[in-house]
């Protein structure tokens, strides 16, 4: 892969991101008269995230994150209605694996911090006071920072779609709970070849597959509950690039994203605003 061939990739992601983008806006545009009748939520909570590489040996993370997040739902009754869904999140993860060359076994720590964004059309039916029932769209881009080492970093972003269904979703109903399923139709990876020995840094593309995801949450009041819930992303193994190893003389190697898994098992207490 020529340097050429790596403006031309990143030429494209920003392109899709840019509509993307885009497409957010003007629809956020077109329901802005409704999108004032909406309900404000604000949440924080711990996950307990992990992460495992297909290698031998095996690469898994596993550790307490914590997060802060946003929900924006259009206020009705029945029909489609438009929401969004906004996170920020970091900590730091036991590391057990091996090193890029040699396979020697290593353990330490991995930071992570991330943001997500989403925008999603819900489609109500309405309930009787047991609650709502929504069918759920989203369109959402998932940004985060994996850091190994003072000198390795992974930069991930994923953009993906979600289907699925909630139920509860009025603040009359005690229990709330959703399943679904996330595609992640867009990777990228930037493992920053280049800062661990590489003269070039070409970009990855892991594999897409279908994760599920789902919830269960009981409310206290009108505008507090407790959710827990399952997350996650499923990749397969990217194709390879080349690239030269210099700083040890190891010459033209072959680099890949082995297919991995993000499991995020977690709890967070929401707050509706008015």
């Amino acid at each position: 892969m020529t340097w050429a061939d790596l403006r031309i990739s990143a030429s494209r992601s920003q392109s899709i991101i840019c509509k993307l983008v885009l497409a957010v806006f003007v629809g956020g545009y077109a329901l802005f008269p409704a999108l004032v009748r909406a309900e404000v939520t604000l949440s924080a909570g711990v996950d307990l995230l992990s992460w495992s590489e297909t290698t031998t040996p095996e690469v898994t993370e596993s550790g307490p994150v914590f997060t802060l997040g946003l929900a924006y739902t259009q206020n009705r009754d029945a029909g489609a209605l438009f929401a969004y869904r906004g996170q920020v999140w970091g900590g730091k993860v036991t590391y057990d694996g091996a090193t890029l060359f040699g396979g020697t076994p290593v353990q330490s720590k991995t930071d992570y911090l991330g943001l997500n964004n989403e925008a999603q059309v819900r489609w109500r039916k309405a309930g009787k006071p047991s609650g709502n029932l929504d069918g759920v769209l989203g369109a959402g881009l998932a940004l985060w920072r994996r850091t190994l080492s003072t000198v390795q970093t992974e930069d991930y972003a994923v953009g993906y779609l979600r289907l699925g269904v909630e139920s509860g979703s009025n603040e009359i109903s005690r229990w709330t709970a959703s399943e679904g399923f996330k595609y992640p139709v867009w990777t990228y990876l930037n493992a920053h070849f280049n800062d661990i020995g590489f003269d070039s840094n070409p970009i990855l593309h892991p594999g897409k597959d279908v994760a599920p995801y789902g919830s269960l949450g009981y409310r206290f009041t009108p505008s507090l509950q407790i959710v827990g819930y399952y997350e996650g992303f499923r990749f397969g193994r990217s194709d390879a690039v080349q690239s030269n190893e210099v700083a040890n003389g190891l010459g033209p190697t072959k680099l890949v994203q082995p297919a991995s898994t993000m499991s995020v098992f977690g709890i967070r207490a929401e707050y509706l605003l008015r």
